[in-house]
């Protein structure tokens, strides 16, 4: 325990500890606190939930039950067809797309017209009762509030017609399919108020959907022939035409095989065009062969052996020729000369035979030579023939190749269109025989039942869910209340909100009746018959009609006397945050309650609104405190005996119009200074600290401070403004009181044990 600046033990605390207590008090849900918040308002929370279930009960009561009847319908996977006819069949290749998209064809309007259509539903009973259903309230306020034009008059065939769609809304409305996993089996359900109609129209709906896939591919059947019917005539007669165009111009050409014309042409071309090459180079050496005579002529050295060296003459085939028989004679010759001499006959033939040989090799030279210009100038005109004859192979090779080319555009155009006519010809016979093929995208593998039990409401379901809901609203609501209740109103809510010691509590007094003349305004004091708040009388305390008021006020005393055990505190100030809060009351009670151990003296400070004098019955003349400090009149003249129990009093006095003045100056500080030493205890009623600054002054003479809360009524900020002004000023507050406790809420959850005798031991 360490003493303040006026004198008074608090605990310490180390930083430490405080943080720790912080985040307790703001991070820990305290379970015990929220049952007590709970079983506080349990009859709340109870009524809450007793009418919601009720009100559920009834309204489930009133609903037409709803039967719910389902069929099985398994889907075939997509056909593989051997008849690939892509153009009438345009199904996705997609599995999971594929099964989604049949759903969403069972759940079609198509197929809620058919099952309407196939079953007659609008001739049904069901749907021709009588209808003896009066408006409901809603309705009936807004037929009130808009009135509907009267009905226009329809035909029979216009009433029929409304009928069917109303019957088809109903059906479409309450078809459902719904796939089972990893399988391909469809669950297809109706629901109903009728449990024969919801069995009749699940079955009709499998039905109706596995008859319009049948109808709808028949229906593209019969499109695609009628087009392909439509699409023959105009092939055919793309084909003959272009038939007649080929067979035209080959008559027109007369063709019989172009390409090996064609052929033969470019042979030809390619023969021609060997032999101007070797004629041209005939010309070549027969004009250089007669260069070269002409040249060594005219230079005098023109010989047999010359002109045998000359390449172009000695290569020549004749000379060749020539030249190879006198080889074969000097051969056989040399074979002789092994054998014989000479002079031998037969060496004398040989050497005949070889001169006879060359003899004709300088023959056919010579020959050559003077045929030179006769041969240049056959050459000369083969080559020019066989260019003639050239350019025109070229020319017919050309206009073959065009004639080609037309010829191949034609018979393409020929090909392409028999391909076509023969291909949508093949399509048609195919499709002729699909007319009268139907196959089935599924079958109905559990046709449903008529129910027994109706699927909804559930009601019992319905109302437990309700009663677990509406208690769970309900919780929720107190427990959100309770937390947007910023008041003070439990011993937890003073230590942890406020972070103050609680002194004590005053319970609120409960009266058995009302008093004339007494105040409406919520006062600290009882509460009459009808709720409202009437001051208490000034000596309740001594009066001991509830002891438990008594033994409040003697709690708060000892709380007193044990915060002040060390250093004595004389001057004791009471404030509070606002005006209303009970304050005074609180003064008056404490200081009968001091009164009776020691002497003791109130003085009324708040000089804005004094209470004090009227609280005692003393004339509003009296003077006061006002009057001393202003030095109007003596001490003595102040001072007021109490006729209850003789002790002093001091009145606010005259009204000033400068109380802070007052208060601050010397003659108040040695008024409270001279007051110590005549008494034991000096209480002083002080104004609320947030309407005036008075209670900063007067607590600067005193040894401790009261602080007065309103139990459930007074805000915690507030209160913590207040108390924020007080530490800034640097006064320290000894405790809280808690003022009109409502001890009938707040014994049901323990919020101030060891503060107040709820046990009547005091009795």
């Amino acid at each position: 325990m360490v003493s303040n600046n006026k004198g008074l033990s608090e605990p310490v605390r180390t930083p430490l500890e405080s943080e720790l207590t912080h985040n307790l008090g703001n991070d820990e849900i305290d379970l015990s606190k929220l049952f007590r918040i709970i079983w506080r308002h349990k009859l709340v929370i109870l009524s809450f939930s007793a009418i919601v279930t009720m009100i559920t009960a009834m309204v489930m009561s009133s609903k037409t039950p709803v039967y719910s009847a389902s069929a099985s319908l398994l889907l075939e996977a997509e056909q593989k067809r051997v008849l690939q006819l892509d153009d009438v069949y345009g199904e996705s290749t997609s599995v999971q797309e594929y099964y989604y998209s049949q759903l969403e064809i069972i759940r079609s309007r198509r197929v809620a017209e058919k099952v309407v259509d196939d079953l007659n539903l609008a001739a049904h009973p069901f749907f021709n009762r009588a209808n003896h259903q009066s408006p409901g309230l809603l309705q009936t306020l807004r037929d009130i509030v808009n009135p509907q034009p009267p009905a226009p008059v329809l035909s029979e065939q216009e009433k029929a017609i409304l009928k069917r769609e109303a019957v088809i809304g109903y059906v479409w409305g309450g078809m459902s399919a719904s796939p089972i996993s990893k399988t391909q089996v469809v669950n297809i359900g109706f629901e109903s108020e009728s449990p024969e109609l919801a069995a009749l129209i699940s079955n009709a709906i499998g039905q109706a959907y596995l008859d319009n896939h049948m109808e709808v591919n028949l229906e593209r059947i019969e499109k695609s022939a009628t087009w392909l019917n439509s699409s023959m005539s105009g092939l055919k007669q793309k084909l003959e035409t272009a038939e007649e165009r080929l067979a035209a111009f080959e008559e027109r050409e007369s063709l019989v095989d172009v390409r090996g014309i064609k052929s033969l042409a470019a042979r030809e071309l390619e023969d021609l065009s060997a032999q101007l090459t070797q004629a041209q180079q005939e010309v070549d050496q027969s004009e250089l062969i007669s260069s070269l005579i002409a040249y060594n002529k005219a230079n005098g050295a023109l010989s047999i052996e010359y002109i045998n060296s000359v390449p172009e003459i000695f290569n020549h085939p004749s000379v060749q020729n020539l030249y190879q028989q006198k080889l074969l004679i000097e051969n056989k010759k040399q074979e002789l000369a092994i054998v014989y001499g000479p002079k031998h006959p037969k060496m004398i033939v040989v050497n005949a035979e070889l001169n006879k040989a060359e003899a004709n090799i300088e023959q056919q030279i010579n020959r050559l030579i003077n045929n030179l210009g006769t041969d240049t100038r056959q050459a000369k005109e083969r080559v020019k023939q066989l260019a003639n004859a050239i350019e025109q192979a070229k020319a017919k090779f050309q206009r073959l190749t065009r004639i080609e080319n037309q010829h191949r555009d034609l018979l393409q155009d020929v090909e392409t269109n028999r391909s076509l006519y023969e291909a949508f010809f093949s399509r048609l016979k195919e499709t002729a025989q699909l007319e009268g093929f139907e196959t089935s995208v599924g079958r109905i593998i559990d046709p449903a039942t008529v129910p027994f039990t109706p699927s909804k409401p559930r009601k019992k379901l319905v109302i437990v869910l309700a009663l677990m809901l509406s208690s769970m609203l309900g919780v929720a609501s107190v427990l959100l209340l309770e937390a947007l209740n910023s008041s003070i109103r439990s011993a937890d809510d003073i230590e942890q909100k406020l972070g103050q010691t609680l002194l004590g509590i005053i319970p609120l007094v409960k009266g058995k009746g009302s008093h004339q003349g007494s105040s409406s305004r919520w006062k600290f004091g009882l509460r009459s018959a009808n709720n409202n708040m009437e001051a208490l009388p000034a000596n309740y305390y001594l009066q001991d009609k509830e002891y438990g008021f008594s033994e409040a006020v003697r709690t708060i005393r000892t709380s007193l006397q044990m915060l002040n055990i060390e250093s004595h505190a004389k001057t004791i100030a009471i404030t509070s945050t606002l005006p209303g809060e009970g304050k005074t009351q609180l003064s008056a009670n404490l200081f009968y309650a001091i009164g009776q151990l020691q002497k003791t003296i109130i003085i009324d400070a708040d000089m804005r609104r004094p209470s004090i004098a009227k609280n005692f019955s003393i004339d509003k003349s009296q003077p006061g405190l006002a009057n001393y400090i202003a030095d109007t009149h003596s001490l003595s003249d102040c001072i007021v005996k109490d006729v209850h129990n003789n002790m002093d009093i001091i009145v606010a006095g005259d009204m000033a119009p400068n109380p802070q003045e007052l208060l601050s100056s010397a003659r108040f500080k040695a008024l409270i200074s001279d007051l110590k030493q005549h008494y034991d205890r000096i209480i002083i009623d002080t104004p609320p600290i947030l309407a005036v600054s008075d209670t900063i002054l007067i607590a600067g003479v005193s040894d401790a401070l009261i602080y007065v809360v309103k139990a459930e009524d007074t805000k915690e900020q507030q209160i913590k403004a207040g108390l924020k002004r007080l530490k800034t000023s640097g006064v320290d507050i000894s405790g809280v009181v808690l003022n009109q406790v409502d001890m009938d809420k707040a014994i049901s959850y323990q919020a101030f044990e060891g503060y107040y005798d709820q046990y009547g031991y005091s009795s």
